[in-house]
């Protein structure tokens, strides 16, 4: 089997990438991981720029942490309780597209991540994950 010629994060990014934004709620965002069916979502303020990224890890995390402190679990106290602050990772990691994917993965496995956004400028114009390098080398 021959594996086409690829060398950069831009060949094997997601570039349909769906964004979560500052004024989402805790509700909103566990939905749109579950509907969607993904793992990681970019945070972008109101420019587009990149400000943080989350994942479902994140969620999970700060749900354990926050809903033991409340007096109830519903939607509201949750929307109340739990910003996006308290879930993202702020000023993530990111590539540029022409970045070898080799240094991605080597990011990827030094700092302990998942995901890593692509950025154009201030744009992002992608994501990369572990999956898209792993599928990558097993010529998927």
């Amino acid at each position: 089997m021959i594996m086409a010629m690829t060398n950069t994060v831009a060949d094997i990014m997601s570039k349909n990438v769906l964004f979560a934004h500052t004024g989402q709620s805790f509700t909103q965002l566990c939905r749109l991981f579950f509907e969607m069916d993904i793992h990681h979502l970019p945070v972008a303020d109101e420019r587009g720029k990149l400000i943080g990224i989350l994942s479902t890890n994140d969620v999970l995390k700060a749900y354990g942490r926050k809903v033991p402190t409340l007096q109830r679990a519903d939607e509201e106290m949750l929307n109340e309780n739990i910003t996006i602050y308290d879930l993202m990772t702020q000023n993530p990691i990111s590539v540029a597209p022409g970045t070898a994917i080799k240094e991605a993965a080597r990011l990827l496995f030094t700092h302990n991540i998942q995901s890593l956004p692509v950025v154009e400028g201030e744009k992002v114009v992608g994501i990369v994950t572990s999956r898209d390098i792993i599928r990558h080398l097993a010529g998927a």
